[in-house]
């Protein structure tokens, strides 16, 4: 087809107007939207915190119940909480930390185990929860624990 000087031809296509208010109406809704992701997102670090928790205690029964340290009465493995780190030890440490264990992980929420920051959990060579001192710190034998991020509703369990 020829056009025609003076014809009208239909152009099709999408103007700067109605392209600038559908980047308008995006970006309102990636606004409203944004408060659910971080939340999602805080949700998603318990959950793995929580996670890491549950796979730390498996740890701690395994090295338990093999007892490598041959220790015949008291903890024949310890499970260390501190801020930020989360470790399983053979035998009882000398100290809270993390220097000389079988075990590591870096959890991303704050875990409380037996209601303090900084504890640990003794099991003995049956993989029973048994009373130990790490360095003036009394391991807790009621296992519970509260996984936590920012204003998020904690994760409330016990160690099993």
């Amino acid at each position: 087809m020829v056009s025609r000087p003076g014809s009208h031809t239909a152009h099709r296509g999408v103007s700067l107007i109605e392209m600038m208010v559908t980047i308008a109406i995006m970006m309102l809704l990636a606004l409203a939207v944004a408060p659910f992701s971080a939340s999602w997102g805080a949700q998603a670090y318990m959950r793995q915190s929580q996670t890491l928790l549950m796979q730390g205690m498996s740890q701690l029964k395994a090295i338990a119940l093999r007892n490598p340290s041959a220790s015949s009465a008291g903890a024949s493995a310890v499970m260390i909480s501190i801020p930020g780190k989360l470790c399983v030890a053979s035998g009882v440490p000398a100290a809270l930390n993390c220097n000389s264990a079988a075990w590591t992980s870096d959890p991303p929420a704050s875990i409380q185990v037996n209601g303090a920051n900084s504890q640990c959990v003794a099991l003995d060579s049956a993989g029973m929860p048994v009373a130990a001192n790490v360095n003036g710190t009394v391991c807790g034998t009621t296992l519970s624990f509260r996984v936590s991020r920012g204003s998020e509703t904690p994760l409330n369990g016990t160690l099993n």
